[in-house]
């Protein structure tokens, strides 16, 4: 019996030395830990309370905190933590968790310059005394994690370098079961707050068994204000709002995860960002789009929507830039290198690309440019585009715009191409009533006119086949008026162009043709509208008739000059037709000034002349025409001139006396030009058309028979 006893109070004796060191070991491992804290784990840690139940194997760690390095401020901390294993498994080499909760979790990173407030506990535990060396030869452990879950977690990133931290609030996240070799599928949800009541969520499925899974993501009313400083360090701006909804499914499997596709929605509110000088130059009111499907492993980007509305830009441009190459640090070295780049880059033919359903509504773009030493700002509105099914790998897509130009004009576009090969493109344009007035500083500045009033109108309808480019261009300007600065780059005669241009229903009416291969790298669309449009110009200013008698009917011959002969003094016939048509245009433009400026050869005149004198000797004498009987006329002057030299003029010249030849060539200009004077002003006393004398020494005398060259220009002028 003594024995017995001795051995129950021996038993008891250990199990309440067990259950008092049982009841104890929680108490003392929390001190334990306290106190060797920097050995265990690199940092001081403080534990309110430690909780074990043995029975089900289920740990309590209450209001837990990792000190920073001053061992003052608090870097992790959490509320809660309940950890429940089932401690048994493990002799059948399974590792099983049946809880794992934490409560009020809370973290604080910093980072100053490259150095992060974590940057000792990374090294304390990858030093080489702390990490265990693997085991090659342990055979895998089966595993079974349940009911994961984070409650309520805050996390803040103070990035001291711009003077900003980024919160996390109320962190949860959930996984109710993650099993080795499971039959069932594995779920896991994240969700947590963010500033003004917006959200992050998320859920992931996999199939343990064949790698399947799917995650849906779903961000909720995230404000883009707070990201203003990180944005400033790339782009150089002052301002940034906006507001971003998404909602994506992932999916593919876990043993090839760059073969996942994207799918879902995302939108865009409310964005705006502002230039360094408080200038808003990007903004929208609403951007949503809709993702069909994104695999990037295949090169496939597909868009089933694309609705943007309200879009603004403004787009300033100087002589070596443009205002989004400042805000967005790009430089002409880096535009050059991509360009080198890309030649040298070989196209990736399994590119696939699509938008299904594209538009664009009431958009805004503000322009502005200095090229000219005087601000040009030009406004669009309006603005609309459209287009379906747009496919890398079609053989045909079309793009619709419309837009307002500077609150009145509208202009109309339809671009028709071939995605894989831009070589091949049509493009019809359509401007109506369009402001010529808008663009005077160009016209000043490039022509030295500027433009008082007037609308244009302008039609083209371009064509590339094989990089040959086709382009017909019609220009129409309604009541163009116009004045003269004379200080133009290139001082046009465009003012009278204009006026020459300018039909009866005081319109002008242009067909501007262009030609040109872009596979010439010294090609230069602009240059060749420019260079066809100011040779016109000239052209015109310059040979006025031919375009007069388009307008109004007639040989173009007729508005150039008037020819006589050497003896007429008397208008004929046609001569008189044709001062009647510079009447009958002086009254279609009475603006027009019109000068008949006379020019002939004195010499040449002189031997015609003298030639005549001669010839009514000959008549006295042989009673014959000398214009009908050349060959006796020719006989009788050599007979007279006794020399066989000189030709038949000059012999006739020598025949007669200089002071009178002269006289009589004095009196027969004189009449002509008094008897042209007289029928202008019989047929209409308020003609003002003009008629001169050229110098003498004009070298367009020369070898000229009489002719009244008709000179036109405007009367201001």
């Amino acid at each position: 019996m003594k024995l017995k006893k001795i051995i129950l109070i021996t038993l008891l004796s250990i199990f309440t030395i067990v259950v008092i060191a049982l009841l104890a070991l929680p108490t003392l491992g929390k001190n334990y830990v306290i106190k060797h804290s920097k050995e265990l784990i690199g940092r001081q840690v403080e534990i309110e309370k430690l909780k074990i139940n043995y029975f089900t194997g289920t740990a309590k760690v209450l209001d837990f905190k990792m000190l920073e390095q001053d061992e003052a401020t608090p870097f992790i901390s959490f509320d809660t933590l309940i950890v429940d294993l089932e401690p048994y498994q493990m002799l059948y080499d399974e590792f099983v968790l049946e809880q794992f909760y934490v409560k009020g979790l809370y973290l604080n990173a910093v980072q100053k310059d490259s150095v992060f407030n974590f940057d000792d506990l990374i090294a304390f535990h990858t030093s080489t005394d702390t990490i265990p060396k693997e085991n090659t030869t342990a055979e895998p452990i089966k595993y079974s994690l349940s009911n994961i879950e984070i409650k309520g977690a805050n996390f803040y990133f103070n990035n001291q370098n711009i003077d900003h931290t980024a919160k996390i609030n109320d962190l949860s996240f959930f996984v109710p079961f993650i099993g080795w070799d499971q039959n069932n599928k594995s779920e896991a949800g994240i969700k947590f707050n963010l500033a003004n009541n917006g959200y992050f969520e998320s859920s992931v499925k996999v199939d343990p068994k064949s790698g399947e899974y799917k995650a849906d993501l779903t961000v909720h009313h995230l404000v883009l204000d707070p990201l203003i400083k990180y944005a400033q360090q790339s782009v150089n701006i002052n301002y940034l709002k906006g507001l971003v909804n998404s909602k994506l499914s992932i999916s593919g499997n876990i043993n090839q995860v760059d073969n996942s596709t994207v799918s879902g929605n995302v939108q865009v509110e409310d964005f705006a960002m502002n230039d360094q000088q408080d200038k808003k130059f990007l903004a929208v009111k609403k951007i949503n789009c809709v993702l069909k499907e994104i695999n990037n492993a295949k090169s496939s980007y597909i868009i089933d929507t694309l609705q943007i509305k309200e879009p603004y830009v403004f787009f300033k441009l100087d002589s070596v830039s443009n205002n989004f190459f400042d805000i967005f640090k790009i430089t002409s070295e880096e535009i050059q290198e991509k360009e080198e780049e890309n030649k040298t880059t070989t196209q990736n033919d399994s590119l696939f690309y699509a938008i299904n359903h594209l538009t664009v509504q009431q958009g805004i773009t503000d322009y502005t440019d200095n090229l000219t030493g005087s601000p040009f700002n030009y406004h669009l509105s309006d603005i609309t585009i459209n287009s379906d099914s747009i496919l890398s790998d079609a053989d045909w897509l079309t793009i619709y715009s419309n837009m307002l130009l500077n609150k009145r004009g509208t202009l109309k576009a339809e671009l028709g191409l071939n995605p894989l090969d831009l070589n091949n493109l049509n493009i019809d344009i359509s401007i109506e009533k369009f402001k010529l007035p808008d663009i005077n500083i160009y016209t000043g500045y490039y022509m030295g006119h500027t433009i008082l009033e007037g609308d244009m109108y302008y039609y083209s309808n371009s064509k590339v086949i094989n990089g040959q480019i086709t382009s017909e261009n019609k220009l129409l300007i309604k009541n163009p008026s116009l004045n003269s600065t004379q200080k133009g780059l290139y001082n046009l005669p465009l003012k009278f162009a204009l006026f020459i241009l300018t039909d009866k229903n005081g319109e002008v009416n242009l067909d501007i043709p262009v030609r040109g291969d872009l596979n010439d790298p010294s090609l230069d669309i602009k240059t060749i509208v420019w260079s066809t449009f100011k040779n016109l110009i000239v052209k015109v200013a310059a040979s006025p008739g031919k375009l007069l008698a388009g307008l109004f009917g007639g040989d173009p011959k007729d508005f150039e000059a008037i020819h006589f002969n050497y003896l007429d003094s008397i208008p004929s016939d046609q001569h008189i037709k044709q001062l009647n048509m510079l009447l009958d245009l002086e009254d279609k433009k009475p603006e027009l000034k019109i000068d008949l400026v006379h020019y002939v050869d004195p010499e040449l005149q002189k031997e015609a002349i003298a030639k005549a004198e001669v010839g009514k000797l000959y008549f006295k004498k042989k009673k014959k025409d000398y214009l009908k009987d050349e060959k006796g006329f020719e006989h009788f002057v050599r007979k007279k001139i006794a020399q066989d030299t000189l030709s038949i003029n000059k012999a006739c010249l020598a025949l007669t006396t200089p002071t009178v030849i002269d006289s009589i060539v004095a009196l027969t200009n004189k009449t002509l030009l008094t008897n042209v004077e007289k029928y202008l002003k019989t047929t209409k006393d308020s003609t003002q058309i003009n008629i001169e004398t050229a110098s003498k020494e004009a070298p367009e005398n020369l070898g000229t028979k009489p002719m009244l060259k008709v000179n036109f220009s405007m009367k201001e002028e």
